[in-house]
């Protein structure tokens, strides 16, 4: 019996990304979706002033963050996690532990000032499963302008640490 093969249509920016060598293709074989992996970033000790935050989102979502680097006002929370703790959340989203109706395909790593992220926290924040979260949105922290100011300034910086590209999200 012959297997098949999975054959799966990455986005542009995630081929660019994976020729670079800035995700590695992790599919296990048999896999029913592509897996694209790449390890959080290593912080310098210099670099203490900058924490390591995550965000699962669809591709609708990531399409404006790509084409604008502002994360659009979509979601009524928007969920921001911190460290290794928070990636794991996040990535459970794409593993189908965890469940939204965005359809999530990727994990984006944001490298944001600590000050930032500790403020944006001490408006709000929620404790899930592992990991403690802070809502962007309207019904939650409503820090999202001031997070897409940072990002247009430069203070936050980010880039995609996963993908799950299966052949119903394949455009």
């Amino acid at each position: 019996m012959k297997k098949k093969k999975l054959k799966v249509r990455l986005l542009p920016h995630e081929v660019s990304l994976l020729q670079a060598g800035e995700l590695q293709d992790v599919t296990h074989p048999g896999a029913s979706s592509k897996w694209l992996f790449a390890p959080s970033t290593a912080l310098e000790k210099e670099e203490q002033e900058k924490t390591l935050c995550y965000r699962h989102m669809g591709d609708v979502e990531f399409q404006v963050l790509l084409a604008s680097n502002q994360l659009p006002d979509t979601q009524p929370y928007q969920t921001l996690t911190q460290g290794q703790e928070g990636r794991a959340y996040c990535e459970s989203y794409l593993r189908q532990a965890k469940y939204v109706d965005t359809s999530p395909t990727t994990v984006v790593e944001f490298i944001s000032p600590s000050q930032l992220i500790n403020d944006f926290y001490s408006i709000q924040s929620k404790i899930e499963d592992g990991t403690i979260s802070h809502g962007l949105g309207n019904k939650a922290g409503k820090t999202l302008p001031r997070f897409n100011r940072a990002l247009l300034e430069g203070q936050i910086t980010w880039r995609i640490v996963l993908v799950k590209r299966g052949k119903q999200w394949a455009v």
